[in-house]
């Protein structure tokens, strides 16, 4: 899914948990989004920064206005995953980051890391005033400056 050399990258582990699964014992698509946001929380966590940030003008947020997903393979209750986040795209106007979220498979004579699901998020910078409707803004220089800088 990878469409470029990404600016930064970044990587959580996570053990499927029992709420995960949907009936048939597979995780569903909603946690493997869920698990895709929680790694986006934590880089940008990583980088000083959150989903919702305040600055003297008011509440400054990040919401979605794509979401993708592609499950190659099944994962279960207690499988551990690694979720790989890729910033892709900032530049001022949108961020795009793209996952891959890995686990493993085989028997116990051998254990291969496979791919499970590919991902891909598209954010704008929104200005959230009190008494009125969400705008997107050109997302603040300082923003920037912190995604794509190493930790």
């Amino acid at each position: 899914m990878q469409t470029q050399a990404p600016i930064a990258t970044f990587s959580n582990q996570r053990r499927v948990a029992m709420a995960d699964p949907d009936a048939s014992g597979t995780v569903h698509l909603g946690a493997f989004i869920r698990m895709m946001e929680e790694t986006e929380y934590a880089f940008l966590r990583s980088r000083g920064l959150s989903v919702v940030l305040t600055d003297a003008k008011g509440i400054l947020g990040f919401p979605r206005l794509e979401a993708s997903i592609d499950v190659a393979h099944s994962a279960r209750f207690d499988d551990e995953l690694k979720i790989e986040l890729n910033l892709i795209e900032v530049d001022g106007k949108q961020v795009i980051y793209e996952f891959t979220i890995e686990g493993s498979a085989g028997d116990n004579q051998k254990i291969d890391t496979i791919q499970i699901a590919s991902g891909r998020f598209r954010v704008v910078c929104c200005r959230f005033p009190n008494d009125d409707a969400p705008y997107a803004i050109l997302t603040p220089l300082h923003v920037i400056d912190a995604l794509r800088d190493s930790p």
